[in-house]
C-alpha cells in the first residue's frame, strides 16, 4: 500500500508530456496576423475583378501583389513563362537567410488567377492573402534558411505558372526543401468546417504534415488537420512533379460559390481564413528556422510639448484635448526606451523634415526658428537592432 502511495505521489510530481514549449516570437509574430489584414488583401484582389490569365486584370493584381513584396523590403523578381500559347508572370520574392552555409529553401505558394466571370475572392485570393501575411509579418525578421514568397498565374488553365517556376527551379538545382501551396482557406458552413483543415499530402511529403500538425496543437490556433493524399488539382502537384516535397491546405468544406460569379468575400469565414494562414506561416516559421534577436521597436514618446500651453519653454496651464500651443521657443523632450539592444539614436522632425538627431539621454533638441500656426512636431527612435518606434504632435506655435 505505502508502494502505491508513494508512485501515486511521483507520478503527480511529474511534468505531463508537451507537444514542445511555445516560442513567445513566434506567438508574437501570428499575433500580427489578422482578420484586417486578410480582409484587405482579399478585397483588393476581388476589386479587379475576374483575373484570368493573360488578361488586364490579372496584370494589374501581379503588380499589386509586386509592389506589397517591394514594400516589405524583399527581393523581388517578375518570373515570365509561356506555355502553349499562354503567357503571364509569376511574383517571387526572397527572404535570404542569414546561415551561409545553408542552401535550403522553403517556399510558401498561391495563384492569383481566377477563372472568367469570377471574382475569385476563396479561389484564390484566400491563398494569395495568406503568401502577402505572410512575406508582410516575416520581412521583419530572421531565419537560418531562404524563404521564398511566390505567386501563380495559370493554374485555372491547368498549374502553368507553377509547373514553368518549378521545372525551372529543377534545372537551376534550387535545393527546395518543402512547399506550403495554399488554395482556397476562407470558405466554411458549419463548426466542423471552421475546426477543420485539409492537407494533401504524399508519402514523402507528409512530414511537413506532422510540423503543422504540432504547430496546430502548440499555438493553439484551433484546427484539426485532415490527411488526405495529393492530387494534381492545385499548385504543389507541380513540385511533386519535380521531386520537391510540397503540401497543400485547402478548407475543409466544398464552397458551392466556387469557380462562379458569387465568390465574394462577404461568402467567406475570414476568422477561419487567419486561422489557417496562422497555420501555414506557424509551419514556415519552425521549417525556415526562426534566429533570435531583438525584433521588438522601442518605445517613443514625445513628453514635451505636449497637451499644455507653454510660453519661452515654460509649461503654463494645461489644455482640454491634448492641444498644445506654444508661444516662443520650445525644448522638445523625448522618452525612448528599448529593453533588449537599447536605444541607439533619436531623430527630430517638423513637417516630415529631419532637423535634429540625438545619441544620448536626455533625448532633446530646441526648437528656435520662425514658425506660425499649425505644424507637426515627429520624433523616430532606433535601436541598435535597427527597429524603430514613431510618435508625432501636431501644435499651434508662434514664434517670430
Amino acid at each position: 500500500m505505502k508502494f502505491i502511495v508513494c508512485f501515486a505521489i511521483i507520478m503527480l510530481l511529474l511534468p505531463f508530456p508537451s507537444y514542445g514549449e511555445r516560442d513567445e516570437s513566434i506567438e508574437g509574430i501570428l499575433d500580427e496576423i489578422t482578420e484586417e489584414l486578410l480582409r484587405e488583401y482579399i478585397q483588393t484582389l476581388q476589386d479587379f475583378g475576374p483575373r484570368v490569365t493573360g488578361s488586364i486584370a490579372c496584370r494589374e493584381a501581379a503588380e499589386y501583389i509586386e509592389a506589397q513584396f517591394e514594400e516589405y523590403g524583399l527581393i523581388v523578381r517578375e518570373d515570365n513563362w509561356t506555355y502553349h500559347g499562354y503567357e503571364d508572370i509569376n511574383i517571387e520574392a526572397t527572404l535570404t537567410g542569414e546561415n551561409t552555409s545553408s542552401d535550403e529553401i522553403y517556399i510558401i505558394c498561391a495563384h492569383y488567377d481566377s477563372v472568367p466571370g469570377s471574382p475569385g475572392a476563396d479561389d484564390n485570393g484566400s491563398g494569395t492573402a495568406a503568401v502577402l501575411a505572410a512575406a508582410k509579418v516575416l520581412s521583419k525578421y530572421k531565419f537560418e534558411h531562404t524563404i521564398r514568397f511566390v505567386t501563380f498565374s495559370g493554374e485555372e488553365q491547368g498549374l502553368l505558372g507553377s509547373r514553368e517556376y518549378a521545372a525551372e527551379a529543377y534545372e537551376n538545382g534550387d535545393n527546395i526543401v518543402a512547399v506550403l501551396n495554399a488554395d482556397m482557406i476562407g470558405y466554411a458552413e458549419t463548426n466542423e468546417g471552421r475546426t477543420h483543415v485539409i492537407i494533401e499530402e504524399t508519402e514523402s511529403s507528409s512530414w511537413i504534415t506532422n510540423i503543422a500538425i504540432n504547430m496546430s496543437i502548440e499555438y493553439e490556433i484551433g484546427l484539426e488537420i485532415v490527411r488526405e493524399p495529393s492530387y494534381p488539382y492545385s499548385d504543389h502537384a507541380s513540385f511533386l512533379q519535380y521531386g520537391f516535397d510540397a503540401i497543400f491546405f485547402f478548407e475543409y468544406e466544398f464552397n458551392e460559390y466556387y469557380h462562379s460569379s458569387e465568390d465574394t468575400i462577404d461568402k467567406m469565414d475570414l476568422d477561419y481564413a487567419t486561422r489557417v494562414t496562422k497555420l501555414i506561416v506557424a509551419t514556415l516559421i519552425e521549417l525556415a528556422g526562426l534566429k533570435e534577436g531583438d525584433y521588438e521597436n522601442p518605445i517613443v514618446k514625445i513628453e514635451k510639448p505636449h497637451g499644455h500651453l507653454y510660453i519661452n519653454n515654460r509649461e503654463i496651464i494645461p489644455l482640454p484635448h491634448d492641444s498644445t500651443i506654444v508661444i516662443g521657443k520650445i525644448e522638445i523632450e523625448v522618452y525612448a526606451l528599448d529593453n533588449e539592444s537599447g536605444i541607439d539614436s533619436v531623430e527630430f522632425y517638423i513637417d516630415g523634415r529631419m532637423v535634429a538627431k540625438d545619441e544620448q539621454p536626455p533625448y532633446q533638441w530646441l526648437w528656435d526658428e520662425r514658425a506660425l500656426l499649425l505644424h507637426k512636431i515627429g520624433v523616430k527612435a532606433y535601436d541598435r537592432a535597427g527597429n524603430e518606434g514613431y510618435d508625432e504632435v501636431k501644435i499651434w506655435i508662434f514664434n517670430f
